[in-house]
């Protein structure tokens, strides 16, 4: 009877901190090591670069063929955002991108916060057959910092989506 109740015994302290639902896996720079290993196939933009490309018409504005895509979470999104940016989000990015950027030669910015996220969905742009695919430099973070406009919500993205 003992044995078959030794099975139910404590996990070990170190072994629960890994596999605990709730709990992050103990990190040992796999991710740090995979998004350094995607990073120099992926082409950056600085923050004041896309922004003059955006600026680059004030009679007509923004290109149409510049489209800026934010792959933050929505509830990032619902904070602020780029001026002329879409919401795509990174988990949807590869299934939803044909509808939002049909030509794979328009030129695609993405970011993300600090720009890591955005590194990664570049990658999968270009793996995808995307030509003119960018990572904003540092995110919105970068933006913000190099003191550009963002637009602020007033309504969440949910609430503006009609389903």
């Amino acid at each position: 009877m003992l044995a078959r109740l030794a099975r139910f015994a404590p996990v070990s302290a170190q072994r629960l901190s890994v596999r605990a639902f709730s709990a992050s896996a103990v990190s040992r720079g796999l991710f740090a090591d995979y998004v350094k290993s995607v990073k120099p196939n992926v082409k950056e933009i600085t923050p004041s670069d896309l922004y003059a490309r955006m600026s680059a018409d004030p009679a007509n504005g923004m290109p149409t063929s510049l489209h800026i895509l934010d792959v933050r979470e929505t509830y990032e999104w619902n904070e602020e955002y780029i001026p002329a940016a879409i919401y795509t989000g990174r988990g949807t990015l590869e299934r939803d991108i044909e509808g939002v950027v049909p030509d794979p030669y328009d030129e695609v910015v993405v970011y993300c916060a600090g720009g890591v996220r955005s590194v990664l969905a570049a990658d999968s742009l270009q793996k995808m057959g995307y030509k003119n695919v960018y990572s904003l430099a540092g995110g919105i973070s970068g933006w913000k910092k190099a003191e550009l406009p963002v637009t602020e919500n007033f309504s969440t993205y949910s609430e503006r989506v009609k389903y």
